[in-house]
């Protein structure tokens, strides 16, 4: 009994001076300066997990040909929701998901990641032969004359030349 008497009397002692009243005053005070704090900082941890999250997906999903963007995006958005549930975050909403998807997204653009655009056909190194085409000039081969003018051509004396018929 001797020991329940002298805690007692120490619990009076600092009732009695205020010294009990000043130490619940400091810790309520932490306390509502502590937890706000605390539910940030888990919320903040949270949010970035959840933003590496849907990077790995938009990259994941950057990389499927046959889904449109915003069939990307949903399904995206999708399974950040999912992942989000099976972590225990309540605080995502598909609203936030998108949010998030499309952060994700802008930053895969900045990286220079974005293989979003359609491929594209190479160019043909050399032209085609059409009916179309062979109009162009380089498509234009000149007909070789029959050998009959060719020669009668090369008979013909050129101005200024003399013929061997004259001599």
């Amino acid at each position: 009994m001797e020991t329940f008497k002298q805690i007692t009397d120490a619990f009076n002692w600092l009732q009695s001076t205020g010294i009990l009243a000043s130490l619940a005053a400091l810790l309520y005070a932490i306390f509502k300066v502590a937890v706000p704090y605390l539910k940030t900082h888990t919320k903040n941890k949270q949010l970035q997990i959840m933003e590496g999250i849907g990077l790995s997906l938009v990259t994941k999903f950057a990389t499927w040909v046959g889904m449109s963007k915003s069939d990307r995006q949903k399904a995206a958005v999708q399974e950040l929701v999912n992942a989000a549930k099976s972590a225990g975050y309540a605080w995502v909403t598909p609203e936030i998901a998108s949010a998030i998807i499309e952060a994700a997204y802008q930053q895969l653009k900045k990286l220079g990641y974005d293989n979003h655009q359609p491929e594209a056909t190479p160019e043909p190194t050399a032209p085609m032969q059409t009916p179309a085409s062979s109009a162009s000039p380089t498509a234009q081969v000149p007909a070789s004359k029959p050998e009959s003018a060719a020669e009668a051509a090369s008979e013909t004396p050129k101005p200024g030349e003399k013929s061997d018929t004259n001599a």
